[in-house]
């Protein structure tokens, strides 16, 4: 076999050489007559995300071209050669990968029309990959899946689907809630890639279990179990992907050989001449840290000098750009050399953090004037303000009203839209809450005219015979962890910095040996 791949490889060689360029319009041509408009819309939203303006890409010095290829240069390959070389990735794979008309027009796309993107998604695969090969290899499930993330969102984390999905792996939130993912007003735990693809671990090796073909799997994945059972039995009992595809949902059809094609793409790009565009930050330049308090991105932007963009690209699971002090455990991602700082400032982050909390009710005294006036008291209040949004291209009903932090009923409400659907450069009125700060004069009590003293200013929230306030009696402080798969109470005790014993005392009848998933520990808080 080793002596078979041998020759195989050098065949490749001596074809590679021979590679011809063809016109860039042709390609495009054979490419948008074999795939459906929808696959190409949706695959094109995906790849011309604005998300991968966030960073900034380079060429990679470390990668030679071997080929000496001209920058601009769109080799084109005998199909021979590429089936060729599916072969050989074939041999290598529990998937089934094939070379057919569907595949080559997936091919296509990724290596002409969005060969630029492609080469930015190969530098993004740097910043990725290794936490998703981890949890396949924790799952034992093939590391070929790792592509499925580029087909779902382009390794896009903060992508929204027209549907709604959401993340790296594109989780519906039901589903997203079955698989341990929390969703709630503060945070959406679909957009943090480390839990995302922990989810998405679990959801495939279920798949795979319950059909036993990795391509029926995929399938699956992306039309739910329901749709491929239904396909099975419509073709008679058959369980093979390409003899059920015609019984499956259109953009079903095309996900498998988008698969097969993004595996292609990824092993053969320098022979395409596509080379890695390095993004300016890579997985392991950054870390994390467990907070125990509440963190406004805005303070800690300023606190460590680091744009408030990359904090929250950093940290998509928390929609407001804030973590929550609710009890729950929370940790902030950033860039490794930036941990030294926080940790540093940890306590002035908080505090500032706190501060900044929007406090709609809030009073706050003013001191008197220096000539001698009544002083002013300011009160902090949220007004409604109407905001024209301009829609972007790849930009979603749901994607908008998460920016803004309200419901997409609300925007469809507020501007009469029949459909979800929206059109580039269409504007939205969108209502968001303002704070603004009011001055209110002080109270002051009415002179005595029998006497020439000034008179008394009473501050409006201060009653005329006060009663002495009780002393505040002490609170522990605590929050309650919920146990995860995988978890240990000493990894738990770890994780919160406090002892294995203290979590023991605190939490009755809790057996170190017996903790189950789902179980929530009371941890007194640091």
């Amino acid at each position: 076999m080793k002596k078979l791949v041998t020759v195989l490889l050098g065949v490749l060689s001596v074809w590679s050489a021979s590679a011809i360029e063809i016109p860039k319009d042709t390609l495009q041509d054979r490419q948008v007559a074999g795939l459906k408009k929808e696959e190409i819309d949706e695959i094109d939203r995906m790849l011309v995300a604005s998300y991968l303006n966030h960073f900034c890409f380079s060429a990679d010095p470390d990668i030679q071209n071997a080929y000496d290829y001209p920058a601009d240069h769109i080799p084109n390959f005998p199909e021979d050669l590429t089936r060729e070389r599916m072969k050989v990735l074939d041999r290598e794979s529990p998937f089934d990968l094939v070379y057919n008309d569907n595949v080559r027009d997936f091919i296509a796309l990724y290596s002409v029309r969005r060969r630029d993107v492609t080469a930015k998604v190969l530098g993004l695969s740097q910043l990725y990959f290794p936490l998703i090969e981890d949890a396949l290899a924790k799952y034992n499930i093939p590391l070929e899946l790792k592509y499925l993330a580029i087909v779902e969102s382009a390794l896009n984390p903060t992508a929204i689907s027209r549907a709604g999905a959401a993340g790296l792996w594109q989780f519906m939130p039901g589903t997203g809630k079955m698989y341990g993912l929390d969703i709630t007003s503060y945070q959406d735990e679909r957009f943090d890639p480390i839990k995302e693809t922990e989810a998405a671990c679990k959801y495939l090796r279920f798949l795979y279990n319950t059909f036993g073909d990795w391509n029926l799997a995929l399938a699956a994945y992306n039309s739910g179990p329901g749709n491929v059972n239904k396909a099975i039995r419509r073709a008679n009992g058959k369980k093979d992907f390409w003899a059920i595809k015609q019984f499956l949902p259109k953009e079903t059809q095309g996900y498998v050989p988008a698969f097969i094609a993004v595996n292609y793409i990824m092993n053969y790009s320098t022979e395409h001449n596509i080379f890695a565009k390095k993004a300016s930050m890579s997985y392991f330049e950054t870390d994390t840290i467990h907070v125990t308090g509440r963190v406004d991105f805005e303070v800690v932007s300023k606190s460590l000098n680091l744009p408030i963009e990359e904090i929250t690209y950093l940290n998509g699971t928390y929609k407001l750009k804030e973590i929550p002090d609710n009890g729950a455990v929370h940790y902030l991602m950033l860039p490794v050399e930036k941990i030294g700082d926080f940790l540093s400032h940890e306590k002035e982050i908080y505090l500032a953090s706190e501060v900044k909390k929007p406090e709609p009710e809030s009073l706050v005294a003013d001191s008197a004037s220096s000539e001698g006036g009544a002083g002013q008291t300011t009160k902090v209040i949220w007004e409604d303000q109407w905001k024209t949004h301009k829609v972007k291209k790849g930009e979603t009903l749901k994607g908008v009203s998460t920016k803004y932090g309200v419901t997409s009923s609300d925007i469809k409400k507020w501007n009469k839209l029949k459909s979800s659907s929206l059109k580039i450069g269409q504007n939205l009125k969108v209502k968001v809450k303002v704070k603004k700060t009011i001055t209110i004069p002080k109270v002051t009590e009415p002179a005595d005219t029998t006497s020439t003293n000034t008179p008394k200013v009473v501050p409006p929230a201060e009653a005329p015979n006060p009663t002495p306030p009780k002393p505040a009696t002490p609170k522990e402080e605590y929050v309650y962890y919920t146990v995860k798969s995988g978890d240990s109470l000493s990894g738990i005790a770890s994780k919160n910095r406090v002892s294995v014993d203290s979590i023991v005392k605190l939490n009755k009848g809790l057996t170190p040996n017996k903790i189950q998933i789902g179980q929530k520990i009371k941890i007194k808080k640091k």
